[in-house]
């Protein structure tokens, strides 16, 4: 599930830079939460009634979306300026954070592997940005922010994943994010064409359910095992800058990209092993 919603947010990603040449950022960050709302409504609440919305951290749950609504306002705006592996390169310095906080607040313990994978993949990063090739611009200052707002939403989210569904977390992060870009609207509004309705769907479906296998993989799995799988994500974020932008990656970023996609099956591989240690003992 954490693999697949890395590939459900590149597609989501590439859509979303593809329509900033064309739309406010507001616009499309509208989608991302309008689309996978009116969807969920349609499909879990004649079922689920009113429980969806009973939710034991009412306040966390608003939190968590206001910090979800920063995320795509942030990235795409980068987008804007900078090609989709470079920006996406600078953010994910994320799962480095999101393992500190979880071990900080939420009493998570990290084996030994377990840091070497997550340390390895934010080489791998550095590899990408290469400190001084240019990158760090008050631009570069966008991703930096997506990645300590996006540490905060996952750590929430750990927390209210242990009482509440997580179709009701998702309803929450989409209801906020609906309604806060909702009040956007009147003041940068663009008649979109029929291309522009179905990339705007495109991107609301994917970031649905990026949204939604992300939530429901935190039920299964520490925060701090979720985090490093996040770094896959540039692989396909990479795919896609060069089959739709023409961004072909250089040597140093394809080497980076290696580097990152082992360090998510090598934390894997630890915590595969600390819990075939835990059963032995037991």
């Amino acid at each position: 599930m954490a693999v697949l919603s890395t590939i459900s947010y590149a597609v989501s990603d590439a859509a979303s830079k593809y329509q900033a040449r064309d739309y406010p950022v507001e616009r499309i960050v509208c989608a991302r939460y309008t689309v996978p709302l009116i969807l969920l409504l349609l499909f879990f609440l004649p079922r689920r009634g009113r429980s969806m919305l009973r939710t034991a951290h009412p306040g966390l749950q608003v939190l968590r979306g206001l910090l979800q609504q920063l995320e795509p306002s942030s990235i795409i705006s980068a987008y804007r300026a900078m090609p989709l592996a470079e920006a996406q390169a600078i953010s994910f310095i994320h799962p480095v954070l999101l393992t500190v906080l979880a071990v900080i607040f939420l009493r998570e313990r990290v084996g030994s592997l377990g840091w070497v994978a997550v340390l390895l993949g934010f080489l791998g990063v550095l590899l990408i940005v290469r400190p001084g090739g240019g990158l760090f611009t008050p631009i570069a200052l966008l991703p930096l922010g997506l990645a300590l707002s996006y540490s905060c939403y996952q750590m929430f989210t750990r927390i209210v994943g242990r009482r509440d569904s997580s179709i009701t977390s998702l309803f929450y992060v989409l209801l906020v994010g609906s309604l806060v870009m909702s009040l956007t609207l009147p003041f940068v509004w663009v008649d979109p064409t029929p291309k522009g309705l179905f990339f705007f769907v495109l991107i609301g479906v994917t970031s649905g359910l990026a949204h939604f296998l992300t939530i429901k993989s935190l039920e299964y799995a520490p925060a701090s095992l979720i985090a490093p799988f996040a770094y896959i994500q540039l692989l396909w974020i990479s795919i896609l800058g060069v089959l739709v932008f023409g961004d072909v990656p250089s040597l140093y970023t394809l080497a980076g990209m290696a580097i990152i996609v082992a360090s998510g099956f090598l934390v894997a591989a630890s915590h595969r092993t600390r819990r075939n240690q835990v059963d032995v003992r037991a």
